[in-house]
């Protein structure tokens, strides 16, 4: 993970001595869930995790060469999801997620298609997240404990945006690359992974 951001930094470097930057807001609408594992010492099956809707807002730049451009982004913003499973014995356990988060995405990305009032770009990239205060899991398991959350989050991010004059609209896939919680799986739940669907609008300022 290091070296791609490295090797992000170093493209942005590049860019940067040649490039027009543009600077804007956006909005955004999620659906996630986090896929799970059976806790340790349980014996947990049968698994559905249901996805929840989120919301995210902020800020993006776009450092662009000819087709290339770099894509740093802040984004507050929430993932929820819920988890119904039943054991052996069939109790049923579950979890429900509420994460906030300050979302930081480094992406890369190609312009496709440039026309003179629009264009479609796809890019990817690594995004870290930082949970906030207010985030919750709850849950029935024995022993459970809901404040083993990990401090920041990993993912990888996948997308297409359209360019409309000032408009750009965007749908993103993106995947966990670590776990949302930490220590002893058996007292934090099931083991996560969010995987998301973002669709969002933003304007350009400059």
């Amino acid at each position: 993970m290091k070296k791609i951001i490295l090797t992000i930094s170093l493209v942005a470097i590049v860019l940067t001595t040649f490039a027009q930057f543009d600077l804007g807001l956006k909005g955004s609408f999620n659906s996630s869930k986090f896929a799970t594992g059976s806790p340790l010492n349980y014996s947990y099956r049968d698994f559905i995790t249901e996805a929840k809707s989120g919301y995210s807002i902020g800020a993006f730049a776009r450092i662009k060469g000819k087709r290339l451009y770099f894509q740093p982004e802040v984004l507050y913003g929430t993932l929820n999801s819920t988890t119904n499973s039943t054991s052996a014995t069939g109790t049923a356990g579950y979890q429900n997620l509420n994460l906030k988060t300050i979302q930081v995405p480094l992406l890369i990305g190609f312009k496709l298609i440039d026309l003179k009032l629009a264009s479609v770009r796809a890019y990817t990239g690594p995004a870290m997240s930082f949970v906030q205060s207010g985030s919750s899991i709850s849950s029935n398991l024995p022993n459970f404990d809901p404040q083993n959350f990990k401090k920041n989050i990993w993912d990888w991010q996948l997308g297409a945006s359209l360019d409309v004059m000032s408009l750009t609209f965007d749908v993103r896939y993106s995947w966990g690359i670590t776990n949302t919680t930490e220590g002893d799986i058996s007292k934090i739940g099931f083991a996560d992974k969010g995987k998301t669907l973002t669709l969002s609008v933003g304007v350009k300022l400059f």
